[in-house]
């Protein structure tokens, strides 16, 4: 009897899916499921995955199965190692140890400081604010 029941064993690894778990493959046997379970987690390390094992009920009619839960994937849990980033490259020193010296675009501020003045002279010479 029990080898009949060992028959009906199937084991089925599935993908979460929204709400639903979406059965991505079926096996015969333990040591198969296992295996694809191990090989699903590798390919979608992100994934909610399980390895459950479906029974077939010999006392109802019609297909109706109860399943155990065997293993589960819970990527919150068993997260994936973060994926390395490349670091920029660090600036030179200069030679003497100070840092650098940047030039700042004085010649910039000091034409836009002279054009707004021109423009506030325009503006007053124009009658200023109108009353």
């Amino acid at each position: 009897m029990i080898d009949a029941r060992a028959d009906s064993d199937r084991f089925v690894v599935q993908r979460a899916s929204g709400g639903k778990w979406e059965t991505v493959t079926v096996h015969g046997s333990q040591a198969e499921g296992s295996a694809a379970f191990a090989a699903a987690v590798r390919a979608a390390p992100r994934s909610f995955l399980r390895l459950i094992r479906l029974r077939a009920d010999p006392d109802a009619r019609g297909e109706v199965y109860d399943w155990t839960l065997v293993s589960l994937h819970d990527p919150r849990r068993h997260a994936p190692p973060p994926v390395r980033k490349a670091r920029p490259a660090k600036s030179r020193p200069s030679k003497s140890g100070r840092p650098e010296r940047v030039r700042a675009p004085v010649r910039l501020y000091v034409l836009l400081f002279l054009a707004g003045a021109a423009l506030v002279l325009l503006w007053l010479l124009a009658g200023g604010r109108p009353r």
